[in-house]
């Protein structure tokens, strides 16, 4: 399976817009940087949305059906939808009923529903309409999403593309201002963890770059990025011993 590019991503966002399910499916996970980014790269294949798992537990055929229409087929008993040219389209839940890690969805497609989605979505301002039609999580959100993200097989990455989104609007006040606050809404352990995971994940990298060779200067410049971010990150939330 190819990664998909960001022109297809935003063209399957704009063919979801215009359908019923325009208002419903959030782009979000390693794609979700198409929405906010034009140079951060993506890391993962999948196409992640997020949809409200207590709508699809009331309209679970209907979501089938427009996904149809859409050109995607659900894979039984999954939150999968495939497309003939390849392209996955995975669901994540989040619910306004509750803010707690379970299965969520109907009988047909469950959907894993994230309490910190739940919690973050909660807040105002963290979707954006895109211009191509569709929605994404804002850059804000993404970027707290993926630093609270805990997956033993693909959470360095999200670690390195949340640092990567915070380096690339380290000058702007407003985004730093909407981090902090949707960082804040957790537990100083949640945020600490993070923080550290954050830090693990860019050691690693500078790690690869030491032992590059000479022609990896995109790579060196990747790290570059990184450790700016994480910068940008422990000035939000310095060491406890280092608070004022």
């Amino acid at each position: 399976m190819s990664r998909p590019k960001r022109a297809e991503v935003l063209a399957l966002l704009n063919q979801v817009g215009s359908s019923s399910l325009g208002n419903r499916l959030i782009l979000a996970g390693s794609s979700g940087v198409y929405g906010i980014s034009e140079t951060i790269p993506a890391l993962t294949e999948d196409v992640d949305v997020l949809i409200d798992a207590d709508w699809v537990a009331k309209e679970e055929q209907q979501l089938i059906g427009e996904m149809k229409k859409l050109g995607f087929e659900h894979q039984p008993e999954t939150s999968t939808f495939l497309r003939q040219d390849g392209l996955s389209l995975d669901l994540v839940g989040y619910s306004r009923q509750d803010s707690v890690d379970r299965i969520g969805g109907g009988e047909n497609v469950p959907i894993m529903v994230f309490g910190d989605l739940s919690q973050v979505l909660a807040a105002p301002g963290t979707t954006i309409e895109l211009p191509t039609q569709g929605k994404a999580l804002s850059a804000a959100a993404l970027a707290a999403v993926k630093l609270l993200t805990i997956r033993l097989e693909k959470g360095s990455k999200d670690k390195l593309q949340a640092l990567l989104v915070i380096a690339e609007h380290a000058e702007d006040e407003d985004f730093l201002r909407k981090l902090r606050r949707l960082l804040m809404l957790f537990e100083s352990d949640r945020i600490e963890d993070a923080v550290s995971d954050a830090q693990t994940a860019c050691l690693a990298v500078s790690g690869d770059v030491v032992r590059a060779d000479a022609e990896s200067s995109g790579y060196a410049d990747m790290s570059q990025a990184i450790n700016h971010g994480l910068d940008i990150l422990k000035r939000l939330f310095p060491p406890r011993g280092e608070q004022p």
